[in-house]
């Protein structure tokens, strides 16, 4: 018996011994389509070849394109990141007391069941705003480029100028 599709293409051979013990090759499938008798030797060598190359997302894409635009790239979704995050905690901790009526007491289990709520309802927000702050470091990187890394990380210039003799 053959190996099924969707085993070749996830690259995995067929186990060389039976699973379940031994078992009898009795084949009582019925073929619907003739289709010729695949040489193992060459099933063998395929599989060993395959190589799946995954589909990069749409986020990988895009981080993709941060790391290509190098320094300033970094440095504009750095600051976008810290901006993100610098943002979201306090107003998290200020939406907390205001649904509330009082900041967190960690010693509290009820509160921190509504905080843990909280939490994962930002932290899937936050996952949804990937992109949003890969887009904003993108539209950022050639004035980042311009005003910071081309002033003040300029590799240092061989100074071509003497001092004159006396």
């Amino acid at each position: 018996m053959s190996m099924p599709p969707f085993l070749k293409k996830l690259c995995l051979k067929k186990p060389e011994k039976p699973i379940f013990g031994e078992e009898e090759n009795s084949d009582t499938s019925v073929s619907i389509l003739d289709k010729p008798a695949v040489d193992e030797s060459k099933a063998a060598v395929i599989d060993e070849e395959c190589v799946v190359e995954e589909e990069m997302s749409e986020t990988q894409k895009l981080m993709q394109k941060v790391k290509e635009s190098g320094t300033a790239g970094f440095i504009s979704y750095a600051l976008w990141e810290l901006g993100f995050w610098a943002i979201s905690v306090p107003v998290c901790a200020f939406a907390f007391q205001r649904v509330t009526g009082n900041w967190p007491d960690f010693n509290n289990p009820e509160d921190l069941q509504k905080l843990g709520a909280e939490a994962f309802a930002f932290v899937n927000f936050a996952r949804f705003a990937v992109p949003l702050r890969i887009g904003l470091a993108l539209s950022t990187t050639p004035w980042i480029k311009e005003n910071v890394v081309d002033k003040f990380l300029t590799k240092d210039e061989p100074n071509n100028c003497q001092e004159p003799s006396e």
